[in-house]
Parts: C-alpha cells; structure tokens; sequence
C-alpha cells in the first residue's frame, strides 16, 4: 500500500474526522499536563536545594561569628581583670572579701521567664489558682535621678481606705552591697493593666531582705495574704511538692510564670531560713510569690544564678508582724546555725540512721555563740523538738524563735528586756542518747 493512498486506522473502524480530531485533541493535552507536572517538580526540586542552600550558609555565618565571640570573650575578660588589678589590688586575707565584678545575670532575659505553654502541662484548676493569685501582682522599679537602679514584682497584702501595701525584696531600695537605702529614690508601681503609680518605702528589712511599699489608689485593690502552714515544708514525707513561681515585668498584663518543685535543702546563701525551688525566673521574678498547687502563697522568690531561693511565708508573716508592731525585725539569737538532715551526705546519713534509726529533725552545723547552756549541745546532734514542735526544716527553728521573741518583748516591755526561752529535745548520734536540753 502507497503512502499517498493509505487508508487511515480510524477510518478503517468508520470513525468520523471530528471524533479523530478530538482523540488527537486529548491526546495532546495529556502530554502537556505531564510536561507541566514534570517542569514543577523540577522547579519544587531547585527550590528545595536553594533553601538548602541558604541555610547552610546561615549556619555557617552563625558558627563563625560563634567562634569570632568565643575568642574575643577570654581577652576581654582578661582585660577586664588585669585593669581591676591595676586600679584596685586586692589584699591578700581570708578575711575581706571584695565583691564581685560581673552583673547580675538572670537565668534567661527579661521576655524569657517561663514560657506561653508553661502551666500547660498542669490542670486547669492550677492555671486558675495562678491567674487569681496574679491580680494581686505587682511590678515594682525604682530610679535614682531618672536613671533604673532596680526593676522586680511584689504583692499587694494588705488594701485599706485607699492604701494598699505591697511585700517584695529589699533589694528595690538597697545600695548594692550595702545595707542602706539609695538616696533620691523614686519608685513605681505597675498594676494588672498597666496603670503606673508613685509608691513610698513603708518598712525595710535587709537581714531578712523584705520591703512594704505604701501605695495609694482610689480603686480598691485584690489582697492576698502568705500561708502560715509550716507542713508543706515537711520534707521527711515528701520531696516533690511541685510549686509556681510567679513575676510580673512593668507593662500591662506583663504575667511570667515557672513550674518547678521544692528542693529539700537550704539555700547557699548565708540566710539559714532560706529554702530551695527548681523554678527558674529571671531578676523581675526576684520578690515575687511562690504558690503551691493548692493556691497558697507558700514563700516570696528571690535569685541566685544556679537556684531559686525563696523565704517561707510563715516567715514573712512574722517578719511583717514584727514590722508593724516594733518597726524592724527582731532577730533570735539562739547561737546554733542548723540545717536540714536531708541535706547531709549519704554516707554521714548511714552512720546516723544505724545510731537513731528514723530519727527525724534538724542537724546543727555549728555552735555560734558559747554559753554554759550550749556546751550541752555539739555539732552533729539533731534537734527533734523544741518547746514540743516537731522539725523537720532548717528554716522553723527561726520561725518559732521570732514568736518566741516577739512574745516576750510584747510581754515584758515594761520591765528589763530578757532572752527568749527553748527546751529541746536533742538526739546524741556519737553515743546513741536522748536528751533535754534548755536554751535561754
């Protein structure tokens, strides 16, 4: 058969030009739609290898001015101290102890307290308990000649005709180290909205690092008090009470908030009353409360660069009490540093535990003050009990002296001032013996 008068295939099956035509029709779109899919996959493809390349190139910028930071950093430190040397030597004793050359730098910046999904993992009822416990919140910075010495949070306890007062740390108004007020102080407080008000120093406390501003507002401020329960610190039952560390920063609804659990020792700082948290905050947390998963206001936040301490709230409440009755603090001076016997090393709690088995208390570290009384009392006896209360923290036995105090000035302010009084009942672990023993 020619090629001039071949006889088309689908004329052989009787179909017409137009159903041919349309067959060729479709048959040229199909081979356009896989060029196109094949054009966009290659076009996907070089996308997804300049991305590629892109972030390499980003990393490696970031790996490089890494690198560049991380040789500068040794020589500007370097810098740093052989200047301080050349300008102020230090003395060589064991005895001063010149303070630190580096700012205070918090466990993440200002912005990074906690995060957004922070309570998250909680119930609702805990979120619940911590937006109540925020409205009573406050941020709190002073200024000295227009210039910041001091930013933190505090909470309003107290609102009465007007005036409301707010606990938070002393370190507000403090000169840094120094144990005074700054001069030409100026103080603000940011409420829930954002509302700024002037605020005045009411009382001051540096041993225990608490301070009450006075504020006056015409809207009648949410309260709320600290929790006088000394059981939750009871850590011989259980060392996982999870707990809420809360801050506010000076803007409005400016919340921060971080989960963590108590920690059953003292702090390293040199206050023995100080407790531990694992929640980590940032220096605006620094007065702010610390609430339980019940809702109570269980201590007030201060910071340390490797742990949150926190002063317990039955020890605000005394302090506050002594604020307002005598106008500072009476310290108890019993003469005995103590500590928690949960913090002793494993290996000393053995040899203690095969002399008193489940013996419980608090073990004292060092005998301060000599008197005929204490000679009675060597360092490594546990204090169980003193005037009948059971211990079990390092931080009631202060408590319970500031009462004690407290009680027999209020008692005796007529008369000659005399040392506040304890019995207590001290085990011996060197010779396995119990004994009474009278303090003051």
């Amino acid at each position: 058969m020619g090629a001039s008068d071949a006889i088309n295939f689908y004329n052989l099956r009787n179909v017409d030009d137009a159903t041919k035509a349309n067959k060729i029709e479709l048959q040229r779109m199909r081979e356009e739609h896989i060029q196109k899919k094949r054009l966009r996959i290659q076009d996907k493809h070089l996308r997804m290898q300049r991305k590629k390349r892109e972030a390499r190139e980003i990393v490696d910028r970031a790996l490089k001015i890494r690198e560049k930071l991380r040789q500068m950093k040794p020589n500007k430190f370097e810098a740093a101290e052989n200047k301080r040397r050349e300008e102020k030597p230090v003395p060589n004793t064991d005895v001063i102890k010149e303070p630190p050359d580096f700012e205070w730098v918090p466990y993440f910046s200002d912005d990074e307290f906690g995060s957004v999904y922070e309570l998250k993992c909680t119930s609702w009822r805990v979120e619940e308990l911590t937006l109540q416990l925020a409205r009573c919140m406050v941020g709190l910075a002073s200024f000295t000649e227009d210039k910041k010495f001091f930013s933190c949070s505090g909470t309003i306890v107290e609102s009465h005709m007007g005036i409301a007062y707010v606990v938070t740390s002393a370190s507000l108004v403090r000169l840094p180290h120094e144990d005074k007020l700054a001069d030409k102080l100026k103080i603000n407080v940011c409420l829930l909205s954002g509302k700024i008000l002037e605020v005045s120093v009411a009382n001051v406390d540096f041993c225990y690092n608490i301070c009450v501003v006075q504020v006056r507002s015409d809207l009648q401020l949410p309260t709320k008090s600290f929790s006088a329960d000394t059981t939750i610190f009871s850590f011989t039952e259980c060392h996982s009470i999870e707990v809420v560390a809360l801050g506010r920063i000076c803007k409005p609804w400016g919340l921060n908030v971080s989960l963590g659990k108590l920690i059953p020792r003292r702090s390293q700082f040199d206050c023995e009353e100080l407790l531990v948290s694992s929640c980590r905050i940032s220096k605006r947390g620094v007065g702010g409360p610390l609430m339980d998963f019940d809702g109570n206001m269980i201590g007030m936040n201060f910071y340390d660069k490797e742990e949150t301490p926190f002063l317990p709230g039955f020890i605000v409440l005394k302090c506050l009490q002594h604020l307002q009755d005598f106008g500072k603090v009476i310290r108890p001076l019993h003469g005995l540093r103590v500590k928690t016997l949960q913090e002793e090393q494993f290996t000393v709690l053995e040899k203690i535990y095969h002399v008193v088995p489940e013996v419980c208390g608090v073990i004292v570290e060092k005998v301060e003050v000599f008197s005929p009384e204490h000679y009675e009392i060597k360092v490594g006896d546990i204090i169980t009990h003193v005037n009948g209360a059971p211990f079990s923290s390092a931080a009631e036995p202060y408590a319970l002296g500031i009462s004690r105090h407290q009680s027999v000035i209020r008692g005796g302010s007529s008369g000659p001032k005399r040392q506040a009084g304890f019995s207590a009942v001290v085990e011996k672990p060197r010779s396995g013996r119990e004994e009474f023993v009278a303090l003051g």
